[in-house]
């Protein structure tokens, strides 16, 4: 009987990590699908090579752990064993994509924040200002560029000077900014912008951008390591469960058996 009961108690408290976990996965599910839709709808966001691998994985492993949770709850409710297992071998492969996803995350975040000359957002942003020519009509390069500055209130890459001196375009001068630069944006606002003391933004869009990037990555990272501390125990917790409901298999008297009078000693002959 005190086994019984004992069985009981560690089932409830499986049963609780279930619930925890459940919670989990609707979350990394919900931030994946958040964080997607966020920069799916920035168009400054392609110029960056933002890595949607990691939501994308976040969204899975979300939508994975709460359906697969089912099987556990019901495997641990009913005792079945092969249940519990297949949904032990599946949640430990969950473990293993998610800790890849928040590697990646602070891998792509190095990369982007790279002060070397392999920092891919500053390449990017490097080649298209020594092309631009402010005309968004035909040419994408300039769009994108005109969005980032737009959106995060820059000018230029490292700052505003650099209009003079790392663009090709012969029209940018020290006194010649894009119009998007102006605080208050208006046609032709950044010709002569010094003659006519027009207020330009002045910090470059490089470091903002990376910020930005870094930010996101840092909320995949950080999210992942820290449900992975959550995840792990809930795994072991899951598979002693596995191995008591065996134990107890073994303890318990079969299905149908009956139990057998003693003996009486008069009996005996």
């Amino acid at each position: 009987m005190d086994f019984v009961t004992d069985l009981t108690k560690k089932r409830r408290l499986v049963l609780v990590s279930y619930g925890i976990v459940g919670v989990i996965g609707f979350v990394l599910f919900v931030l994946g699908s958040v964080l997607l839709d966020e920069v799916n709808g920035s168009e400054w966001i392609v110029i960056v090579e933002f890595q949607h691998s990691v939501p994308v994985m976040l969204i899975l492993v979300g939508l994975v752990i709460v359906i697969i949770g089912f099987l556990g709850y019901f495997g641990t409710v009913k005792q079945h064993q092969t249940m519990l297992l297949i949904y032990a071998v599946v949640f430990g492969i969950i473990i293993i994509i998610q800790l890849a996803a928040g590697i990646l995350a602070f891998k792509f975040k190095g990369q982007v924040t790279d002060k070397t000359e392999n920092n891919t957002v500053a390449k990017k942003m490097t080649e298209y200002l020594k092309v631009y020519n402010g005309d968004t009509s035909t040419n994408s390069t300039d769009r994108f560029f005109n969005s980032i500055m737009l959106e995060f209130e820059c000018c230029g890459m490292n700052n505003h000077t650099d209009w003079n001196t790392l663009t090709d375009e012969d029209e940018w001068t020290q006194d010649n900014v894009p119009d998007v630069c102006c605080v208050n944006m208006t046609s032709r606002c950044g010709w002569a912008y010094i003659k006519y003391k027009e207020p330009i933004h002045k910090d470059g869009c490089l470091k903002k951008v990376q910020d930005k990037v870094a930010y996101y990555y840092n909320i995949m990272g950080y999210c992942a390591c820290f449900f992975l501390a959550i995840k792990i125990p809930h795994l072991i917790i899951v598979l002693l469960q596995w191995c008591s409901n065996g134990k107890g298999a073994e303890k318990l008297p079969p299905k149908g058996a009956e139990k057998v009078p003693p003996k009486d000693p008069s009996d005996t002959e």
